[in-house]
């Protein structure tokens, strides 16, 4: 369990940093699946995804189900990280806080034709691209379009004052048809993973007192600090590791991870 905990918070991150590079330029017309590989300094990430106008699926699954799912929301502006094989999720708005550079309203762009190709069995239009936030940052380069509005590829350089990366998306066995809605929802039986209240445990502060198991607690119901009675003092000693909680474990974990 403490493995799966630390193996989200670590997804959360890995995903949401590669979020405003592959992102598309525009929001396609028509629904499609198809294989996705975005290639940058810090490796390769291999994905299958869903789109349609409004919403847009990325899977990114080891053969034992392992790994993690975003499902972004356009519509309602919201963004979600499942874990399957743990049954759990994090949610974050694609406005404010770590997901704002999903927000596509936060960059203008700038597109100038550069002709036609044919590019993984689809016809598409190249386009010099040039993108501008409104916090100053930059990126550049070449995007190959269909008339659909589908992003088949993306070869761009991405800067940031002094600092440079560069990055490739591209889309293979693209299958155009309608997807199942279900797949933009969170699965019954998922509970939310309380980011919030982890950090509060691994911070010191007084929370976890009262809260059930994090497998038997229901989504959405808060954690009740429970006031100890007055008894005499006794002497405080460490419980021994295998005796801690998975969640005293990825506290401890976490400490670290942030120097407390």
């Amino acid at each position: 369990m403490l493995r799966r905990l630390c193996a989200l918070i670590t997804l959360a991150s890995v995903l949401g940093a590669t979020t405003v590079w592959a992102a598309q330029l525009s929001r396609p017309q028509i629904e499609y699946s198809a294989d996705s590989t975005i290639q940058s300094e810090e490796g390769t990430i291999q994905q299958h995804v869903y789109v349609t106008p409004t919403k847009e699926r990325k899977e990114m699954l080891t053969g034992e189900g392992d790994g993690g799912i975003q499902i972004f929301r356009y519509d309602t502006k919201v963004m979600w990280i499942l874990m399957p094989s743990e049954k759990m999720y994090m949610e974050n708005s694609m406005i404010t806080g770590k997901s704002k550079g999903t927000d596509t309203s936060q960059w203008t762009y700038e597109d100038t034709v550069m002709g036609e190709e044919m590019l993984n069995g689809m016809k598409t239009t190249k386009y010099k691209t040039i993108a501008t936030s409104t916090d100053g940052k930059k990126y550049g380069g070449f995007s190959w379009r269909t008339k659909e509005g589908i992003s088949i590829k993306q070869d761009l350089l991405y800067k940031e004052g002094n600092d440079k990366k560069r990055m490739l998306t591209e889309l293979k066995n693209v299958m155009i048809g309608r997807q199942d809605p279900a797949l933009f929802e969170i699965p019954e039986g998922f509970m939310k993973f309380d980011m919030a209240g982890m950090m509060s445990g691994a911070m010191g502060r007084p929370d976890m007192s009262g809260m059930p198991p994090p497998s038997t607690r229901k989504s959405g119901t808060r954690p009740q600090i429970v006031t100890p009675q007055e008894t005499p003092p006794v002497q405080e000693t460490e419980p021994p590791a295998d005796d801690k909680s998975d969640i005293e474990k990825a506290g401890g974990m976490l400490k670290k991870l942030f120097g407390q």
